[in-house]
């Protein structure tokens, strides 16, 4: 489905920053680490105009190990609206650890189907499927099939990056330790750079 396709793959942390003293100095690697769209409902950042509509999640939630508050393997980027319906709850799969595909399927109708257990978890610990997801997931999916068709430059625009890609790379961006330095390396600032970044993702 254009726009809601889940990985094929658990997702391979590429970064490694560590040492922050503020879970949200991590914001900008958790973008880029992430593509810059919410892990588990698969909303971009294109598809909002305005700062505030992605959060930090601490996937193993900071009331139950407070110890993991700015570890960054505990951190996920995710939209507001999974955030707060995740909370303190257990249980739901880790996409570091799940292939999301294999969880969960995407409709046309804009509805998500779960293909296992880890997928009803999604669906129901995060409630994918409130008639007001629905609606906005299907309306995106006809808007990017119609905008294709006549205005490729705004299909683009809607599947493309952001412009504001933050730049991880060493000295600019200072870090206290990373223990993947060659990830911030190859940051999406730097690949567009180099005349890399591909129009769509």
């Amino acid at each position: 489905m254009i726009g809601f396709d889940y990985p094929t793959k658990p997702h391979t942390r590429k970064h490694g920053p560590a040492g922050y003293r503020n879970y949200e100095s991590y914001r900008d690697w958790l973008r880029d680490e992430f593509t810059f769209r919410c892990v588990y409902c698969l909303q971009r950042e294109q598809w909002y105009n305005r700062s505030g509509a992605f959060h930090i999640d601490h996937f193993m939630p900071v009331a139950i190990e407070p110890e993991k508050e700015l570890v960054y393997t505990n951190l996920l980027y995710a939209c507001g609206a999974c955030n707060e319906a995740k909370g303190a709850i257990l249980g739901i799969p880790d996409p570091c650890a799940v292939a999301f595909a294999d969880c969960v399927r995407i409709k046309r109708d804009g509805t998500i189907t779960a293909l296992n257990d880890d997928g009803e978890m999604l669906l129901q610990c995060l409630r994918l499927n409130r008639t007001k997801e629905i609606q906005h997931r299907r309306r995106m999916i006809a808007i990017l099939q119609a905008v294709r068709a006549v205005d490729p430059q705004l299909f683009q625009e809607l599947l493309g990056f952001p412009d504001d890609l933050p730049d991880l790379r060493a000295p600019k961006r200072r870090v206290p330790s990373n223990t993947k330095p060659d990830g911030a390396k190859n940051c999406y600032f730097a690949i567009r750079e180099e005349g890399r970044l591909p129009a769509t993702y």
